[in-house]
């Protein structure tokens, strides 16, 4: 996964694309030439003897172009042949699983879990990757080169995994490549237009940013703050049942302040313990909800769920779901029962 084209105007747009879709004795010659040398503009070729895989989901925004993609291994070439397509995009490469070997002229690198690789599509260079999984961004010169240092250096660049801003950027591109951008994906202003330019300071601050870029990525509404508000949510969601959690562990979690988070959420119009809350809640009702659970009593499913107090857990469940523990789940073993 190598080269994509940038997404254009407009609504979000999503392709899956499977090599299975070619029979089998043709399908590496057909995947080569129809999707390899056509859409990824590069010569693919498998690398040992297993059956060849291909299977990747494409997000394309404004000025950006995101993939997805389950392979085996295989051997990526960008040829001075396939360079007639005059691109200009700059391309981040990050396996997630997997590893991967970058020959470009006289540099080499080698890339494993969660690093990343910057190069230009208009150079010449061959990858040859592990079976895995990888992450690609595509993203116009025009659209990076205004917020990165020392721009023209980028002909070559491994970035570690243990870069903050390229985990944040990682985690936020996993956000866009989950949800619709386009309809609401947790982030208040990820509208496709705006959650592109994130994703471009987000890359900027990853590769390297000019002053004025990270200024502009620090601002309300851009690209570091929306991605850090992703990251708290997600650490919500991960640990709300832990009956421990508090906001100084999420803030711990994640490298910044107890007033931080507050400050991020009470721009959203809520609240730490709301989402804490919310998440416990939503769990507890799951569990009633699941007949394999019914042995559990209501006091083990609100210890289950985080609560420490079986009576706060019991009117936080009646104010949110307008009924107690007990009786929500008779009405449903009721319900399903008709």
């Amino acid at each position: 996964m190598d080269d994509q084209t940038g997404g254009g105007p407009g609504p979000p747009m999503r392709l899956r694309v499977s090599a299975s879709a070619f029979p089998e004795r043709e399908r590496v010659d057909a995947w080569r030439e129809t999707f390899g040398r056509h859409v990824l503009r590069l010569e693919i070729a498998p690398l040992d003897d297993t059956p060849f895989r291909y299977d990747a989901e494409f997000v394309g925004l404004p000025d950006l172009q995101l993939g997805l993609g389950t392979v085996s291994a295989i051997a990526c070439n960008r040829t001075r042949a396939l360079l007639a397509d005059e691109k200009d995009d700059i391309l981040l490469l990050i396996p997630r699983a997997g590893r991967m070997q970058v020959d470009q002229g006289r540099k080499q690198g080698v890339l494993t879990h969660g690093d990343a690789l910057v190069r230009r599509s208009d150079a010449l260079g061959r990858t040859m990757s592990t079976s895995g999984e990888y992450l690609t961004l595509v993203i116009p010169e025009k659209a990076l080169s205004p917020l990165v240092a020392d721009f023209d250096r980028l002909d070559f660049t491994v970035i570690p995994g243990a870069n903050p801003a390229l985990r944040l950027l990682s985690g936020y591109v996993d956000l866009l490549m989950t949800q619709d951008p386009g309809a609401g994906s947790g982030v208040r202003t990820a509208t496709a237009d705006l959650a592109a330019r994130h994703v471009h300071e987000l890359a900027a601050l990853a590769i390297g940013a000019t002053r004025d870029g990270w200024a502009l990525a620090q601002a309300e509404g851009h690209g570091l703050r929306a991605a850090r508000l992703r990251a708290v949510r997600a650490d919500i969601a991960r640990h709300a049942v832990d009956g421990d959690y508090s906001i100084v562990r999420a803030a711990g979690h994640l490298g910044i302040s107890p007033a931080y988070v507050r400050k991020l959420l009470a721009a959203e119009g809520t609240r730490f313990s709301d989402l804490v809350l919310e998440e416990r809640l939503q769990r507890a009702r799951r569990l009633l909800a699941d007949p394999r659970h019914d042995r559990l009593g209501i006091a083990a499913i609100a210890f289950d769920s985080g609560f420490g107090d079986v009576s706060y857990f019991n009117r936080c469940f009646r104010r949110r779901f307008g009924a107690t523990p007990s009786d929500l789940r008779a009405r449903m073993r009721e319900g399903g029962a008709r």
